[in-house]
């Protein structure tokens, strides 16, 4: 079989599209759940994010060549599977509306605040079609091409901000803060638990695998970690983890009194473009999910007669999501963490136990 995605490809989109919620959600929600301390949750977030990557591995090598839908059928049948299925599309469904409202929101709070969110939404949405147009390699391409640089451009901002670090804000460590650390690490779980894409497109890595290419989601999953960790460190140390948690995107007003060498200014408007740059990809990748759930699902393999009505679905279902700020974090904090955290863990879990309780009669399918 014919490699048309490769595991370096798939870390590389993963960290691309983490890098949106990263930067915008993931320091506020730590600093109000997890208080001065709470940038320690991404360390903790690793207990999770680990296990369900040796999970998502376990599977792509006891079935290689087979996608999610695949490795449902053979381990539930194909009924539970279709089931399964329609429940991960409801899902997409609400992670692509979600995304495109945050993706509307963020440009209307930074650079164009009097400018309407619906024509955000559909100039994103035409911009999605036209590349998807191009294939699948267009999208993964560009975070191979684009991924470097930025992870580049957060180290020279680091470097940067040392002089106005404060070490006050995020020191002395106390162990009372230790459970709402733990507590806190859903909004890093949450992120990180995007790794099970991998299983998506688990039927174009071809069928041999190699140990080298496994390490690829390893890496992936240990850079994700330390990112989080890092730059919500970052924030607390500079903004402080009170405002960190009043604000709805902290990380934007961090950058914004940082200079390189008093020559380069305005960095935030740069951190605007890496959170739309990772939400066009993210919108990119889950469309292409959706896609792939919905051919599946009906059984057929021609989709362009139902591109306008999921378009106009998904357009009109982000109205529903929020309309303000405020109420998307509500959203977001109160449901789409929750259910992202059934579709990322639970039911891969679910498939891992059933998976090991099988194990033999599976491996003599092969």
């Amino acid at each position: 079989m014919k490699k048309e995605v490769s595991f370096r490809q798939i870390s590389f989109m993963f960290l691309y599209i983490s890098l949106s919620p990263i930067l915008r959600q993931i320091p506020n929600a730590l600093a109000k759940e997890g208080g001065r301390n709470g940038f320690f949750s991404a360390l903790w977030a690793g207990l999770a994010i680990i296990p369900l990557t040796g999970i998502v591995i376990s599977l792509i090598k006891i079935f290689p060549g087979f996608n999610i839908y695949e490795i449902m059928v053979q381990l539930l049948g194909k009924f539970l599977a279709k089931i399964l299925i329609l429940s991960y599309l409801l899902w997409i469904f609400l992670a692509i509306a979600s995304k495109v409202n945050i993706y509307a929101l963020t440009l209307q709070f930074t650079l164009m605040p009097k400018t309407q969110s619906s024509f955000f939404m559909v100039v994103l949405i035409g911009l999605v079609y036209f590349t998807l147009l191009h294939g699948l390699k267009t999208v993964f391409r560009l975070t191979e091409l684009t991924l470097g640089p930025i992870l580049l451009m957060f180290i020279i901002l680091i470097i940067c901000a040392i002089p106005r670090v404060r070490m006050d804000y995020i020191l002395p460590v106390s162990t009372i803060s230790l459970k709402p650390t733990i507590m806190a690490t859903k909004n890093v779980a949450a992120v990180g638990g995007n790794i099970i894409i991998a299983l998506f497109f688990a039927d174009k890595f071809g069928l041999v695998i190699q140990k080298e290419q496994m390490r690829k989601l390893w890496s992936g999953a240990g850079v994700f970690i330390l990112i989080s960790f890092l730059l919500t460190a970052f924030s607390f140390a500079i903004t402080g983890p009170g405002l960190t948690a009043k604000l709805p995107f902290p990380f934007y007003i961090t950058v914004k009194s940082i200079s390189f060498f008093n020559i380069f200014e305005r960095f935030e408007v740069i951190i605007t473009l890496v959170c739309l740059l990772s939400d066009f990809i993210s919108i990119s990748i889950f469309s292409i999910l959706l896609i792939r759930c919905t051919q599946w699902l009906l059984g057929v393999e021609h989709m362009g007669f139902m591109y306008v009505p999921l378009t106009m679905l998904i357009y009109y279902l982000t109205f529903m999501v929020s309309s303000t700020q405020f109420e998307f974090q509500y959203f977001y904090q109160n449901y789409m963490i929750y259910i992202n955290l059934i579709f990322q863990f639970c039911l891969p879990l679910f498939l891992g136990i059933v998976c090991l309780f099988r194990r033999k009669k599976v491996q003599k399918q092969y």
